[in-house]
């Protein structure tokens, strides 16, 4: 099945991803040429919604991974929300979990995201 990507810019710097099909060895790399596009120094946020992620292979864990990673190095917010539960069991078994934001719901990763900007003026207006 193909993965259909929908890049939404929300305010400050903040995108949510909304992936619907499968994320494997060929589709993996259409996802991370999109994150590429919104990875850069002025991103603060990127949400990837996996409410209709039917699968993910070992390449898509890495991309996921990758936009992490790129995320972090710039102290940015990486979050994912709505996951399947085949997903998420995918996620346990390859111990990953614990090192990403996983919400819900878009309320809730908003609501998180919107506390780590807030901190980070206040942190920068000291």
């Amino acid at each position: 099945m193909p993965l259909e990507i929908k890049v939404v810019k929300k305010k400050n710097y903040v995108y949510s991803v909304e992936l619907k099909g499968s994320i494997d060895t060929e589709t993996s790399y259409q996802l991370e040429d999109e994150l590429r596009e919104i990875i850069d120094e002025k991103t603060r946020a990127v949400i990837l919604n996996m409410g209709v992620v039917n699968y993910i292979s070992s390449a898509g864990i890495r991309a996921v991974i990758w936009a992490k990673k790129t995320l972090e190095q710039r102290n940015a917010t990486f979050a994912m929300i709505d996951l399947q539960p085949q997903i998420k069991k995918v996620f346990d078994v390859m111990r990953i979990l614990p090192m990403i934001d996983i919400f819900d719901d878009m309320p809730e990763a908003d609501k998180y995201i919107d506390q780590i900007i807030k901190e980070e003026i206040e942190k920068n207006n000291k």
